[in-house]
Formats: C-alpha cells, sequence, structure tokens
C-alpha cells in the first residue's frame, strides 16, 4: 500500500499534498482490485521467471534453494523493482545518456527530465521535427531506415517521460519505508538523502543483473 504507517501519511500531507492525494487514490485503486483477486502481488517466482525470459541476466542473485535472493532494494516490491528495471533499460536503449550517469535521473521529476532532453534536442518535439524532415526528403525511401530508428527513439523517449512519476513516487515510498525502519529521521534533507540513495542502489542492481561492471 502506499503509506505504510500513519507517520507516513502526515509527512507527506504536510510535505506534498499532490502526492499524498495521488497516493490515496492508489490505495483506493488497489483495494478495489483487491476484491477482484486475491494476490495481485508479484511473487519472487515470478521476477526470477521474467528475468530469465529477457536481455537481463541473472548475474547479481544468489541461488538459495532454488530461488534467487536480491540482497538490496528490500523496501521495493518485487513489481516495483521490475519496473525500475524496465525503466533503466529504456534509459539505455534511448541512448540519452552514458549509462554510468544514469542513477540521478529516478529522483528527476517529469519536468527535469524534459528539460534535460529538450537541451540535448531528444524531446518528443524536436525528434517529432526531425522525423518530418527526414519524410520531407524521403521521396525515393533512401531515409526509410532513418526514420525507423527516429520513431523507436521517440517511442522509448516517451515511455520514460509518461513513467517518470510512477518510478519516482517508488522510490520515495521506499525510502520513507527505510526511515521508518531505521531512524526515523523524516526531515526533508534526511528524506531527500535516502531518496537519492534508493536511486544509487537500483542503479548498482540494474547493472549486477546485465553483469557490466
Amino acid at each position: 500500500m502506499p503509506f505504510k504507517s500513519e507517520k507516513q501519511r502526515k509527512w507527506m500531507w504536510a510535505n506534498n499534498p499532490d502526492m499524498a492525494q495521488r497516493w490515496e487514490d492508489e490505495e483506493k485503486g488497489k483495494k478495489k482490485k483487491r476484491k477482484k483477486r486475491k494476490n495481485p502481488k508479484m511473487k519472487k517466482s515470478a521476477l526470477v521467471e521474467y528475468i530469465k525470459n529477457s536481455s537481463i541476466s541473472e548475474a547479481n542473485g544468489t541461488r538459495r534453494g532454488g530461488q534467487y535472493n536480491f540482497p538490496s532494494m528490500r523496501e521495493i516490491e518485487n513489481q516495483e523493482r521490475r519496473d525500475i528495471m524496465k525503466y533503466f533499460e529504456s534509459i539505455r536503449q534511448s541512448g540519452i545518456i552514458n549509462m554510468y550517469g544514469a542513477a540521478p535521473i529516478l529522483n528527476w521529476t517529469k519536468d527535469d527530465l524534459h528539460r534535460f532532453l529538450y537541451g540535448e534536442r531528444n524531446d518528443p518535439e524536436s525528434i517529432e521535427s526531425e522525423i518530418e524532415e527526414e519524410e520531407y526528403d524521403n521521396e525515393d525511401g533512401e531515409n526509410d531506415n532513418t526514420i525507423s530508428i527516429l520513431e523507436d527513439k521517440l517511442e522509448k523517449i516517451n515511455y520514460l517521460l509518461d513513467n517518470k512519476q510512477k518510478i519516482r513516487d517508488v522510490l520515495i515510498r521506499a525510502a520513507l519505508n527505510r526511515i521508518d525502519n531505521t531512524d526515523g529521521n523524516h526531515e526533508m534533507r534526511n528524506v531527500q538523502r535516502v531518496f537519492e540513495k534508493m536511486a544509487k542502489e537500483s542503479w548498482r542492481f540494474w547493472v549486477g543483473m546485465l553483469n557490466i561492471r
């Protein structure tokens, strides 16, 4: 559930009421889904099966009793972990940044990401303009390959923007859970510090899964 404790609920309403309202709405939606199915959460075995059948390797997992045990990111649920891995993979495929500097992107807001993309001329509007220019000069089909590459990039950029807030919410929720389970310090500076640490842990997890270190 979005709020793990009443303390979290009060902190979020006091510091970020818009996000608090989103989480309240999310919890209402989850309650409706629970009425339709008993176990909406993704089991660890399902996550492992996803890893086996994707481009992500099993390099960072240690096998215990036929299952893989992942030592970090314990505050993040399996389905959310899967979403983060997919988000990192989309960043990699988009080519917008060297992946060794990708961790901070998880902490950015959607507006932050859009400003970054705009500065690099990788925002949707710029890519759409490039596609239009290529199509204008494509009477003989010579630009078909370039257009296809640009369209694929546009799809990935839109995915990153559309899912930015979702991934940010996951990390904020995880940071609050970690604080609740440790020192209980909900000062804004400490929440931000733990929030940023969760992004770095997620990046290290993704790197380990790809075995590219």
